[in-house]
């Protein structure tokens, strides 16, 4: 019988939530984003960033790879790839480009750029940078998601990284089921069952920003991709040996301490009292410590996250199995709904705090009532938002007659 990871399931939606939550505050923080209220804290900023921020995109990669797994276990290597152009691609080129990120074009424009202009006239000049997109060369030496060509990316650059990494990592997750690769599974589920073995994926994360963050510019680069690649590969190893989960049950409060400690601790005093500016400066001690703790403390929150949902939510129940099918939908829908509902509700004589709760709370209920409305209940808009099929209830036995042999 098929073995399900009812807490992989949980982890997911909380992930999103996580994200939606992060998304909300991003109006009141400090750094920019596509509108802005006009009162900012930089409290605010700090506790999404130390709370969310280390490890809500890594868990969702590493996620990925246990989907991966457990994909791979009864499909083609084609039909995994089909799958993936499916649920990412076809959701990004559709409702993502025509419907979600104009107006998260329309919003960014005007917050930054002092654009007049209304948002109808808005749209001519965004359909048209599309051609432009497809000239991908030299930009793709930086930029990664430029193999996925795209006017805006908006949130949905989640949805390029993700059929990118699907595809680059494909030949190694197929090496890993192979005799060899499974030699090499159990060795490292060695590693990791001793005492602190866990953290020893830190080092390849670790060596990943050490060696690429400085050659690259800008916020999601080669460096980002081949991090977020590596978060895969380590989920999808993670199902293969069960030591892998208990290691990380017995390392959970470590974990916590050395996130909370890492972030509000070192990183506090490297970037408070020492005047650190992380950037794609040159390589130098200063720059190693830094990409070092962040390395700890993001693999410590991912690693703290993960104990939690092994040990107290590997169990299903209605909420979880709806939820779960709604992520990928709510995903889509959450950053546009957010600045929509902000974009009313910033310019609000109260304090950050009521704004912060009004946008929550109505957004979450209109991407609920849109998802429960518009998407959830039909066959073709399910498939421009990535969802599977509908699956039909089981028929009905017919009613025994009196008399007869079971």
């Amino acid at each position: 019988m098929k073995e399900r990871r009812y807490d992989i399931d949980w982890l997911r939606v909380i992930a999103m939530l996580a994200v939606f939550v992060f998304h909300c505050s991003r109006f009141f923080g400090t750094e920019g984003w596509h509108l802005k209220n006009p009162e900012q804290s930089m409290v605010v900023f700090v506790l999404a960033r130390g709370l969310i921020w280390p490890w809500a995109m890594e868990l969702f990669f590493v996620l990925t790879g246990v989907g991966a797994w457990y994909a791979l276990k009864s499909r083609t290597s084609g039909q995994y790839l089909w799958e993936r152009v499916k649920r990412l691609l076809i959701p990004l080129y559709t409702v993502g480009l025509f419907i979600l990120i104009p107006p998260q074009v329309y919003f960014e424009l005007v917050t930054n750029l002092e654009y007049t202009g209304t948002f109808w006239e808005m749209l001519s000049p965004y359909f048209g940078r599309i051609p432009a997109e497809f000239d991908i060369f030299p930009y793709v030496l930086n930029d990664p998601a430029r193999l996925v060509p795209f006017p805006f990316r908006g949130h949905l650059w989640f949805l390029q990284y993700l059929f990118l990494v699907s595809l680059v990592t494909l030949p190694l997750l197929l090496y890993l089921r192979s005799e060899q690769g499974q030699r090499w599974i159990d060795r490292l589920a060695g590693w990791c069952a001793r005492r602190g073995g866990i953290f020893l994926f830190v080092i390849p994360l670790a060596l990943i920003l050490i060696c690429f963050r400085s050659l690259f510019s800008g916020g999601r680069t080669w460096a980002d991709f081949l991090r977020y690649a590596t978060f895969v590969v380590i989920g999808y190893i993670m199902v293969a040996d069960k030591r892998f989960t208990e290691s990380i049950k017995r390392h959970g409060w470590a974990s916590l301490a050395l996130w909370l400690v890492g972030f509000f601790g070192v990183m506090a005093i490297l970037v408070l009292v020492l005047g650190y500016e992380p950037g794609n400066e040159p390589f130098s001690l200063m720059y190693v410590l830094y990409q070092t703790v962040w390395s700890i403390t993001s693999w410590g929150a991912v690693v703290f996250m993960l104990s939690m949902g092994a040990k107290y939510l590997n169990y299903s129940n209605k909420v979880l199995v709806y939820a779960n099918e709604a992520v990928l939908p709510f995903y889509l829908l959450h950053q546009t709904v957010i600045l929509c509902v902000g974009w009313f509700v910033i310019p609000w004589n109260i304090g950050i705090v009521p704004k912060f709760l009004i946008i929550s709370v109505v957004s979450f209920a209109l991407i609920v009532t849109l998802y429960e409305l518009l998407i959830r209940r039909f066959k073709i808009v399910r498939f421009f938002f990535g969802m599977r099929p509908k699956k039909k209830p089981p028929a009905a036995r017919a009613p025994r007659p009196e008399g007869t042999a079971a």
